[in-house]
Order: structure tokens, then sequence, then C-alpha cells
């Protein structure tokens, strides 16, 4: 059970999404606590974001000296920032592949600590509750077919870990072309 809270902890702070779907899985399944669960994922969810938003403020530029290649990427969300401020700072965390490059955007704008801290609070207790149903219910739904798939728990459990860490990467790789590309193409 520990090893599956440390598991969650770890994703939150890398990734986010196909973890805390993992992890209310199976406290549907019992094999975790859904309120633990929950803070966990709530309090290492700010712990990433507010790593990623003081990294901008107080060493945003010299780490762009250092990746040019994120120039491009970071300019555009910077003038989506400045046109839909609210939205952007309530939904980023919906943002697949961009929950750690908008903070850090955020950082390097002129955005008060405080008005980052209170949507940063509002946003994540959203995505914290969206993701946790979300994968509470998935594990009902697959409950009321849980006689056909019962011995097969783990293994879709780890398929699922899988699936979305895998369709993070690819879509990560996707983003990653489509900006050389753009870059090399003008």
């Amino acid at each position: 059970m520990i090893l599956g809270y440390l598991a969650l902890m770890i994703g939150c702070f890398l990734e986010g999404e196909t973890s805390l779907l993992a992890a209310s899985f199976a406290a549907h399944r019992g094999m975790l606590e859904i309120v633990p669960v929950f803070i966990i994922a709530y309090v290492t969810t700010q712990i990433a974001d507010w790593t990623w938003f003081i990294a901008g403020r107080t060493h945003g530029k010299r780490i762009l000296e250092k990746r040019p290649s994120w120039n491009r990427k970071l300019k555009h969300i910077y003038r989506l920032i400045l046109k839909y401020p609210v939205l952007i700072l309530l939904t980023y965390r919906f943002f697949y592949g961009m929950r750690s490059i908008i903070p850090f955007t955020v950082g390097m704008s002129a955005i008060p600590y405080r008005k980052f801290m209170i949507f940063s609070l509002i946003g994540t207790s959203l995505w914290t509750l969206t993701m946790c149903s979300a994968g509470y219910f998935f594990g009902a739904i697959l409950e009321a077919n849980i006689d056909r798939l019962k011995e097969y728990e783990i293994e879709i459990l780890i398929i699922l870990i899988v699936v979305g860490i895998s369709t993070g990467l690819i879509i990560r790789h996707i983003q990653n072309r489509k900006y050389s590309y753009n870059s090399i193409k003008k």
C-alpha cells in the first residue's frame, strides 16, 4: 500500500494524469484509500507547480539561454497567458504535456505570486477532483463487469499505466517534432 502512495507521489510530480487515474482506480478496488490519494495528488501537484513557477521566476532567462529551442513554445504560451490569464491559470493542468511549461512561463511573466497561488490552489482542486472522480468512476464501471475481469485486475492496472505513459511520451515527441520542424521551416 505504501508503495502505491509513493508511486502516486512520484507520478504526480512528473506527469500526473495517469498516476492519479490509476491510484483512484486502485482506491475503488480497495488497494488504496481515496482520501489519501486525493491529498497526496493535490499536495504533490502543488509542489510540482510551484517548483516550475519558481524556476521560471528565478532562473527562467538563464534556463532559456541554455535551451533556446524552448523560446518558440514559451512565446506562444506567453501570448495565451497575456490574452486569457484567468482561463489559463485555472485550466492549464488539463492541458496534457503542458503542466510544467505553463507554470514555468507564468513564473517568467509579470503575474504576481499571490495571483498564481490563488488560481493554482483552485485549478489544482478542480483537476484533482476531476481525475480522482474519473478513476473512481472507471473502477465502478469495471466493478459491474468484475466477474469477467477480476483475474486480470493487476494486468489492467499495469496496462493503464503503460498506455498513459506511452501516450504522454508520444504526444511530447510529436509536439517536439512540430516545434523543431516549424523552426527549421522559418
